[in-house]
Order: C-alpha cells, then structure tokens, then sequence
C-alpha cells in the first residue's frame, strides 16, 4: 500500500511495527487493541480471535483482528505462552485533542518478563540468559528476575554449556550476532531444548554499561572485574531487558560469579534416567518425580530453592550438615513447625511485588499481598524468638 493511501493513525501504526518487526503489535484505539496484516492472521489462529479486514473496498484489504483493551490480561499470555514477542503501543497522548492521538512502544512483553505485567501470571521460573563466546569459551549470564539473582560463569565446550542449560530451561535465550549466525548451535538450541532465542546488536561499551548500572568505579565487588567476557554476557541481557521494558532495571543491584565446583556435577543423561524433575516415563515435569515427591513447600521462594538443590546437590560437607540441623530444629518442635507453615502459606512473592512497584505496575492486590507478607514474617520471627531453640534465634540474628 501506498503510504499516500494510508490515514494518520495507520502510518503511526506502520512506523511502530518496523520498529519492532519481531514482535505481534497491540495498537491500541480507542478502547481496543488492534493488530493487522500478518499479526492478524497469528492472532486468528493462536487466540480465535475473528479477522476482518480494515478497508475492504480496497484492492488488498488489510486484514485486522482486534479485541477490548480489558481483555489483555486473557490474550496477551497466551500469544507469549506460544512464544511470540508482544509489542503494546499505548496512547500517550489527549485523544480529546483535535490532532492525531501520539502513540508510543511502552514495552516488549517476552515469555521471561510477562509475570513483571500482573501478580496472578506469576511464575517459578522466569529465567533469562545471555551466551558469549571467544577463544572456544563460552560465558553464560543467568537472570532469574523473579527472584533478582543475576549470575554469571564459564564453560570450556558447548557440551558442557547444553548440561546447564537443561538444569536451568531458561524462558528465552539473548545471543550476540556471531553465536546466532551459528547454524548448528542455533539449531541445537531451538530444537533440543525448544529455547525461545533471540538476537539484540548492544549499542553500549559493556564495561561502562555495568558500572553506570551498578553505580561503582569497577566490578571488583561483584568478583567479576577481570572476567570480560563475563561482563559482555551481563551487559548483552541487562540492555536488551531495559530496552524491551523501556525502564531502568535499578532493583537489580547485584551479580556474582557463580561456581560450579560446589556443586556436584550432574549430567542431562543422569537428571533424566533418575527422574529427578521430570518423569520419562509419564512425561511429566510433575508426578512421579524426586521433586514432586519431596515438594512440600509453602512458598514460590521455597520452591525454586528446592528445584535448584536437586539439580545442584551440594559438595561441601559443613553446609549440607547447616541444612540439616536446621530441618532437625523444627523437626524436634512439630508446634512451632505447623505454625511456621501455616504462616508461611500466607507470604507472596516479595521480590516479584516490589520489582513491579519499581517499575510502576503495581496493582491494589500487589500492595494488599506485600502487607500479609510481611505481616507473617513479623509472626514467624516471634515464634522463633519465644522457642527454645538457639540454632533458629542465630538464623534470626544474621
């Protein structure tokens, strides 16, 4: 079409999607979201939504699929769940006002950042990751933005990067340019491990892009200073995050360099063969698994630490005993146990409330949620303040 033919707003419309070509457009009019041409068809096809067509006294009507603007919270999952990228064009400007309503991209929701729209779309893994290469190295930067733990580490071999990816099944995978025009490892990645992958060309010098992020003159803190390709990964996924989000990602405060010789090295074959988070025989992630059978936790924290415990048991001998005088504390006292647990219930995902508050999408139900948490923590402090124990008041004290 020419763009002589085309109105205002479906010029408007044109110039965000070039902007984000990879991605399903919602432009929102009025009190709608509107997607059209090849969005259309996707959104007919993933979320049943009927296809009509814009200007059909036309020569090549564009077709055009549309739903109410409440309805987002019911479609927008569903299209990232099939792992497309959704791009939301808002109005920001008076629609009241006798020119063209200006619309701008608020932000690129990806299958790793869409439990950062709602508190009910919350996740247990909302794991993103970052992968450099030089010199036959490759370096893995790990977010967990559901739980703000950011690590980064090392692998000498692509063999021994897929073992942790497997543990990991990380949302989606940020590749520099030389690693996704990699045929053979972009295939591997695609279609073993059925990773969302996709490609960000960064416009910051890493190094100065992670200092400015963390406000220090160096990273030494973060004991990471003299890994660059370490700090390369980190900044390749903290800069595609902020620009799909248009937001500063400032409550990430923190990274580390994450060492593997503490764990025991356990391989796909010997996850898989033991059952231990997915059952070959029912193929399930589920039932019938090591950890669905000891998952008797009470918080999404409790979960995600317990998942990671069985694919990285331990090595040290002083810390696994820590773990298990801890368990035998609350063992010996079933009263002060049953009411932790029951207080416990009761305790939402901090980090993920306040990673929302810190970018401004905050609901009602966020702020009503923060209060119980807290509110129980204050209730199990105290019940471990008054119990014998001098093991759990030490825990209390750090």
């Amino acid at each position: 079409m020419e763009n002589s033919d085309l109105t205002p707003a479906m010029s408007q419309y044109y110039e965000l999607k070039e902007q984000n070509s990879d991605a399903i457009l919602f432009f929102r009019m009025w009190d709608f979201y509107e997607m059209f041409d090849d969005d259309a068809i996707i959104a007919n096809k993933v979320l049943w939504i009927a296809v009509t067509s814009r200007n059909k006294n036309a020569t090549k009507p564009t077709p055009l699929a549309w739903f109410p603007f409440h309805a987002k919270e019911k479609y927008l999952p569903l299209l990232v769940e099939a792992w497309y990228k959704v791009a939301i064009a808002e109005q920001v400007s008076d629609p009241n006002l006798k020119w063209i309503v200006r619309r701008e991209i608020i932000r690129v929701v990806t299958p790793a950042t869409i439990w950062l729209e709602w508190e009910n779309y919350e996740t247990n893994n909302s794991n993103i990751i970052s992968i450099s290469w030089t010199n036959n190295t490759f370096w893995l930067s790990i977010l967990n933005i559901w739980e703000n733990k950011w690590k980064t580490c090392e692998f000498e071999s692509f063999e021994l990067l897929q073992s942790e990816l497997f543990k990991l099944a990380p949302k989606e995978v940020v590749l520099e340019k030389k690693l996704f025009t990699n045929i053979e490892i972009k295939e591997t990645l695609e279609r073993k491990y059925l990773l969302n992958i996709y490609f960000y060309e960064p416009k910051t010098e890493a190094y100065k892009n992670l200092i400015s992020h963390f406000k220090t003159i160096n990273l030494n803190a973060f004991w990471i200073e003299q890994y660059k390709e370490a700090i390369r990964a980190s900044s390749l996924l903290l800069e595609y995050l902020e620009n799909n989000q248009k937001s500063d990602f400032d409550f990430l405060n923190s990274i580390s360099y994450l060492d593997l010789s503490k764990y025991m090295k356990l391989d796909e074959s010997t996850i898989r063969n033991l059952d231990l988070v997915y059952n070959i025989a029912t193929k399930s992630t589920k039932e019938w698994t090591l950890f669905w059978i000891l998952n008797k936790t009470k918080t999404s924290m409790w979960w995600s630490l317990m998942y990671e415990s069985i694919l990285k048991p331990l090595n040290n001998k002083e810390e696994i005993e820590k773990r298990q005088e801890f368990v035998e504390e609350f063992l010996k006292d079933k009263i002060l146990l049953d009411k932790t647990r029951t207080e416990l219930s009761s305790i939402s995902n901090i980090n993920g409330i306040l990673n929302r508050i810190a970018l401004n999408r905050t609901t009602p139900r966020d702020l009503i949620n923060l209060k119980n948490s807290l509110t129980s923590i204050l209730k199990i402090i105290n019940l471990i303040k008054d119990s014998p124990s001098k093991k759990l008041n030490e825990i209390i004290k750090l």
